[in-house]
């Protein structure tokens, strides 16, 4: 985009000429009274928020210092996308830049974050990494990163609405959460046996078999990509409850190398993630890390879900 493009008062900046890196460091954190250490594993991608840590008493050799409202960005495999907020102060590993805006009257400290959460952004960092197994991209190339800078004013209506947006995503997640408490709590209650239930065993009341999979022949390079939608323990971990959907599809040849089940078949893990369901809306094929559940006439496929699930 140009700036015969922009928005008026919009303008085109470079990375550098308004973010800086912070090059606060500390020799000794704990001599020092820091508490709280972060490395990569302790970013989750997608996450700006942190949500764990180490204790800088058990031993850390990181000395790069960080304050609260700092943005902390994952400099090494950045394809990860590891940005958070740091929300308290400590010391991060030197794979991570600890970075703030140089004028809080030309950008806001609101924004930065989301700035580095664009694909835009992402983009410049991986196509600047250098290095194999554990590609890292440098400050200078970071710096050089262009993107449109909103005036102030505009930049304030902005973080208000990404602010009322998080607040929203925020409630909607307790909300679920709490939501699913209520669930798992209802459905111990109501599926404690009385006197007059009757004992079963599964294969009474449905027909269980282990789904299938084998590796395509090297000459079959149209194993996938067909219209037919194959399931993993990973997409039912993903549903529980209705599956919503495949990682992968299968062409016609890949239908030889896998097994089906059809609408309204509970699934459920057997490898990874263990017993975790979901019933299919439509036939499905399945690896052999799942179990396809097919429900006899007059067997509930929901009921029948919900008492698997409950006693995962």
């Amino acid at each position: 985009m140009t700036e015969k493009n922009l928005k008026p008062g919009w303008r085109r900046v470079k990375f550098g000429d308004v973010v800086q890196l912070s090059k606060a460091r500390c020799a000794d954190p704990l001599a020092d009274g820091v508490e709280r250490y972060v490395g990569l594993e302790h970013l989750e991608p997608g996450d700006l928020r942190i949500r764990s840590w180490g204790n800088v008493a058990d031993g850390v050799t990181f000395t790069s210092v960080f304050q609260p409202g700092q943005v902390l960005f994952g400099k090494r495999r950045a394809y990860q996308r590891k940005v958070a907020v740091a929300n308290f102060s400590g010391v991060c590993s030197g794979d991570i830049y600890v970075m703030e805006t140089k004028d809080a009257k030309v950008l806001i400290p609101e924004l930065l974050p989301f700035i580095c959460q664009t694909d835009a952004f992402f983009d410049h960092a991986v196509g600047t990494s250098a290095g194999s197994l554990s590609p890292r991209t440098n400050w200078t190339s970071l710096a050089d990163f262009e993107f449109a800078l909103a005036p102030m004013g505009e930049q304030m209506r902005i973080a208000s609405a990404i602010d009322a947006a998080m607040q929203c995503e925020r409630a909607y997640g307790h909300a679920l959460n709490t939501a699913k408490t209520l669930f798992r709590s209802a459905s111990i209650s109501l599926l404690q046996p009385s006197e007059i239930w009757t004992e079963t065993t599964l294969q009474e009341v449905a027909s269980v078999e282990r789904g299938k999979f084998s590796h395509r022949p090297r000459n079959l390079p149209e194993f996938f990509g067909g219209p037919y939608p194959f399931v993993q323990t990973g997409d039912i971990v993903a549903s529980t409850g209705n599956l919503k959907s495949a990682s992968q599809m299968l062409s016609e040849e890949g239908l030889k190398y896998s097994k089906s089940f059809p609408e309204n078949s509970i699934l459920i893990t057997i490898a990874a993630n263990i017993g975790y369901t979901a019933i299919t809306d439509q036939e499905t094929w399945c690896s052999d890390s799942v179990v396809g559940i097919v429900p006899k006439s007059g067997t509930n496929v929901r009921f029948l879900e919900y008492v698997l699930r409950t006693k995962r």
